[in-house]
């Protein structure tokens, strides 16, 4: 994934926060851990996963307890404190919020306390980099709860965050997750509220790609497949994402550790137990997910729509439009747009069908 790297620190060096956008299991999370796990000099990464927050004090109050606990404010206190005790101020906020008790304490405007925090960081410090995993889903918890205008103002605060004088130049911010932001704002507000990060797409592997990844995984069970083999995994698959070429890659690996001989034959019987229900783990979250983003009347719609496609390959334009009348769906370029962008789907002339044959069948095999 260097390319996406490559574009993830050029953003970052414009001092402009990110939306990293993927559909889910395409790497993005990977390609966080790697950044933080391996940072570039002066870059100093914070990973957060706010999945299951729906407050928007318990948001702040997250970010702001990973940043305090975290390796990376650690070495910003090592190099702050070479640079002529510029580290004093720092050390005191730090010590301030190991006196809190963690999880009480909701009086405290976390919002404040973390501009305050990024306040006192220098620019010559470096860059702190903090990286939230999950936080459309975030937005959709807060509006599940609270509603329209709790969701709104989450949004805003975290508009006011990026853009404080205290934050710009000293603190980005990455966002992700498997549900898709724009989709997501847009049940709450316009856009404009997060048009200031810059995008970052992470886009499944390419053919050349998906053929050495699978081999690297071939080799650590000392096998290699032929050119002929990969050629054939890659059309089969198509969607060249890492997690449905690891399921591939085992259940090939399965067939010939029982002695078949390496034909397209043994690929697509792979290609068939990867539906097996043994893999129900690896897939229920691509379709129960869907009953926290869609309520009620919606997710009928949705899970008809993905069947129709399962048995029939496509769906036109008049086939959605009766579903939804039949579902009275209100607003139905949202619904389209989600299962768009979090790749479900994917619209080629005037027809929708799945992104992934594999996902396909699943669905077909497993809902219809």
């Amino acid at each position: 994934r260097n390319n996406e790297v490559k574009a993830i620190y050029r953003v970052l060096k414009s001092e402009t926060s990110i939306y990293l956008a993927a559909p889910r299991r395409v790497g993005k999370t990977s390609i966080l851990r790697h950044l933080e796990e391996k940072p570039e000099e002066g870059y100093y990464f914070v990973y957060v996963i706010t999945e299951s927050i729906d407050d928007t004090n318990e948001f702040f109050k997250i970010l702001y307890e990973s940043i305090i606990a975290s390796k990376a404010i650690e070495q910003i206190k090592k190099v702050a404190a070479k640079l002529m005790g510029k580290a004093k101020a720092l050390v005191e906020i730090i010590e301030e919020a190991g006196s809190i008790k963690f999880r009480e304490s909701k009086e405290i405007d976390y919002h404040k306390r973390l501009i305050d925090l990024f306040t006192h960081l220098n620019k010559e410090i470096g860059r702190l980099v903090v990286m939230i995993d999950e936080f459309p889903q975030t937005i959709q918890n807060i509006l599940d709860k609270s509603g329209v205008g709790e969701a709104r103002t989450f949004l805003q605060k975290n508009r006011e965050l990026r853009l404080s004088d205290n934050v710009l130049g000293k603190v980005n911010f990455i966002y992700t997750g498997s549900v898709s932001l724009f989709p997501m704002v847009e049940k709450v507000m316009d856009l404009n509220v997060i048009n200031d990060p810059k995008t970052v797409d992470v886009p499944p592997l390419e053919p050349n790609e998906a053929k050495i990844f699978i081999n690297l995984l071939m080799e650590e069970e000392t096998r290699k497949l032929n050119d002929e083999t990969l050629n054939y995994i890659v059309k089969k698959i198509k969607w060249l994402i890492p997690f449905h070429l690891q399921l591939i890659q085992v259940e090939i690996l399965e067939i010939l550790e029982a002695g078949k001989k390496e034909t397209e034959e043994v690929v697509d019987e792979a290609f068939d137990k990867i539906a097996n229900v043994r893999n129900k783990p690896q897939f229920d979250p691509y379709f129960t997910r869907l009953k926290r983003i869609f309520k009620s009347n919606e997710y009928d719609f949705v899970m008809e729509i993905l069947m129709h496609i399962a048995s029939n390959d496509t769906i036109e334009e008049n086939v959605l439009n009766d579903l939804k009348t039949k579902y009275e769906i209100l607003d139905m370029k949202i619904i389209i747009g989600i299962l768009e962008s979090d790749g479900y789907i994917v619209k080629e002339k005037n027809v929708y069908r799945y992104v992934s044959p594999i996902l396909q069948l699943w669905c077909k095999k497993h809902f219809c």
